[in-house]
Order: structure tokens, then C-alpha cells, then sequence
């Protein structure tokens, strides 16, 4: 399977370079910090199934930014210069080198998170705490998921564009747009609906559903309504845990696919 090569050759590469080392540790380091201070910030009683709804916020901010940097420059730059070629040469199509990188990339940032979840639970557990470990297990695979997500929109976005700029600038896009903007903006909507009395409270559930699209407020839904003893989701069914699964697979595999097919349609010459 060539696909595997692409992914042996491109995660030797990527692993080797400093700037990924940096964005790797920096992910190990914000999990490992938030296993650190759920005992001293949280509520007791302190156990990894409840961390999971301390550390969702920590992870919803720090995987965005960490996924995006590490899969934006994903093939961008060898296209430009026309190294992809040669790549292309070899005896890879265009799918084995799409599905090799992401495997590549999004095995890295797996393995950062399992093991820093690792250390981040026994912090959590020691001395005080309990291990409720299906729970703290099914958080870590959300987890995973999560950092697929944005990992893979980040290398949808390289395979998408001619230049590294333009990738960079799409990539920070996407962040500015699902991570610093949607959900104050969907508060002021809130605030203005109800402010006008078009809204009593909360906004109607299906546009809470249209809101809450965004792979950050699917992540944070799925842990709350089955990870964390101590919440819950309130809603109807299409707000529940079980929904929000399938948006983030959904966000897992469409990006990439649309990302494909308007890669294997352009010319690189």
C-alpha cells in the first residue's frame, strides 16, 4: 500500500522538524497543566470523568490552533515548488498521498494526546482522586477525534490552495471564524433576539442546532452528555451526545474528501 510509504517518509519528516516538536509539546504541556489543576480549580469529587468537562474548554481552544499549524503546510510548500512532481512521479496517486499525510499527521497528534492524557489522569487520581476509567477512556478517544478534525482541516486546507500564504491565511481564517468568533457572536445574537422579544430565554432549539454545528460545540456536547456524571445536554434528541458523534465524524471525513476532489481536479504543473 503506498499510502502507508507516504505516511513512514512523511512522518519522519514532520517529526524531525522543531516548529512540530514545539506545537506537539505545547499540546502535551496544556493537557498535563489542566490534569494539574482540576484538583486545585475544580469541584469535588475529583475523578477523570468529571475532568473530562473541566479540560473540554482547555482542549477546545489549544487542538484548533496546534491541528491547524501542524497540517496547513501539509504538501502547500512542494507544490509551489513543484517538488510534488516528483512525488507524484513515484508510484503514489494523488489519494495515497492525501490519505498518507493525514495518517502521518493525525497519528502525531493522537499519540501526543493519549500520552499526555495518560500523565494528565494519574495528576487527576493521585492522591485524592478516582479513576472512572471508561468514561476517561471514551474522553481520550473524543479527544483523539477532536485533534483529527483539526489536523485534517488543516492538511483539507494545504491540499486545497497553490501557495503557502494562502493556506496560512485560510488556516488562521477558520480559527478566527470557529474559535475567537462563533460563539460571541451567537451570544449576541441571543442578547439581541431577546432584547427586541423575539426570543424568551434561550434561542429555539433547531438554530441552537445550526449553532452549535462547529466541530468545538460538537466536541464539548458529546463530553458533556457522555463523559462528564455531573452534566448534561438539554434539548431534543438532535441536540443530544449521540448527534454530536456524527457531526464530528462528519467533520473528520468531509473536509478531507472535498479537499480531495478539488485537489485531484487541479493542475500542477
Amino acid at each position: 500500500m503506498t499510502w502507508s510509504v507516504v505516511a513512514r517518509h512523511d512522518g519522519r519528516t514532520t517529526v524531525g522538524e522543531r516548529s512540530v516538536r514545539l506545537l506537539l509539546g505545547l499540546l502535551a504541556f496544556v493537557i498535563v497543566l489542566a490534569g494539574y489543576m482540576y484538583p486545585l480549580a475544580g469541584t469535588p469529587p475529583y475523578t477523570t470523568a468529571r475532568f473530562g468537562g473541566f479540560a473540554v474548554g482547555w482542549l477546545t481552544t489549544v487542538v484548533p490552533l496546534v491541528g491547524l499549524l501542524l497540517g496547513y503546510n501539509a504538501v502547500v510548500t512542494d507544490r509551489e515548488s513543484g517538488a510534488i512532481r516528483l512525488s507524484l512521479s513515484l508510484p503514489h496517486s494523488r489519494r495515497d498521498l492525501l490519505l498518507g499525510t493525514a495518517v502521518s499527521r493525525v497519528g502525531l497528534v493522537a499519540a501526543t494526546v493519549v500520552a499526555a492524557m495518560v500523565v494528565a489522569g494519574w495528576l487527576v487520581v493521585y492522591p485524592f482522586g478516582e479513576l472512572a476509567l471508561p468514561r476517561f477512556v471514551l474522553f481520550v478517544c473524543l479527544s483523539v477525534v477532536f485533534g483529527a478534525i483539526w489536523t485534517g482541516l488543516g492538511i483539507a486546507v494545504s491540499f486545497t490552495v497553490a501557495t503557502r500564504r494562502r493556506a496560512l491565511v485560510l488556516a488562521f481564517t477558520l480559527f478566527f471564524l470557529f474559535v475567537l468568533v462563533w460563539d460571541p457572536a451567537v451570544e449576541v445574537l441571543e442578547l439581541g433576539l431577546n432584547t427586541v422579544g423575539a426570543v424568551d430565554g434561550d434561542l429555539p432549539a433547531p438554530v441552537r442546532f445550526v449553532t452549535g454545528l462547529t466541530p468545538g460545540n460538537a466536541f464539548e456536547r458529546a463530553t458533556t452528555g457522555l463523559v462528564d456524571p455531573s452534566a448534561s445536554v438539554d434539548g431534543p434528541w438532535y441536540l443530544g451526545p449521540w448527534v454530536a458523534l456524527v457531526l464530528l465524524a462528519a467533520w473528520v471525513v468531509v473536509p478531507m474528501e472535498l479537499a480531495f476532489r478539488r485537489f485531484a481536479g487541479s493542475d500542477l504543473a
